[in-house]
């Protein structure tokens, strides 16, 4: 992201002894420490629960698209099941009897 050497960072080092003193820099180079770490911190949580979202939604997907060929393959099934009930229904009556 950012490229920073060893040389740049002496640099702003020096700059901050400079201008703080040596009584604050110590205080105010804790504080940035914690600040980044809290910084990368939130940066993990966002990026994981964007992950999870991400990762959520393509189950929503396919779970939407395995119930749809469910349904397709109950009612293709069903057709299959009453027409074959008629064809057994029409083979069990006598042949004498018609349909009224």
């Amino acid at each position: 992201m950012f490229d920073i050497g060893f040389g740049e960072l002496f640099l702003c080092f020096v700059i901050a002894l400079i201008v703080l003193g040596p009584e604050r820099l110590p205080r105010v180079a804790r504080s940035v420490g914690r600040w980044t770490g809290q910084a990368k911190s939130y940066m993990r949580n966002l990026s994981t629960e964007l992950e999870r979202e991400t990762q959520a939604a393509d189950l929503k997907k396919k779970l939407d698209e395995a119930n749809r060929l469910a349904r397709e393959q109950f009612a293709m099934l069903e057709s299959q099941v009453k027409s074959t009930a008629g064809e057994v229904k029409d083979a069990a009556t006598p042949p004498g009897e018609g349909k009224n």
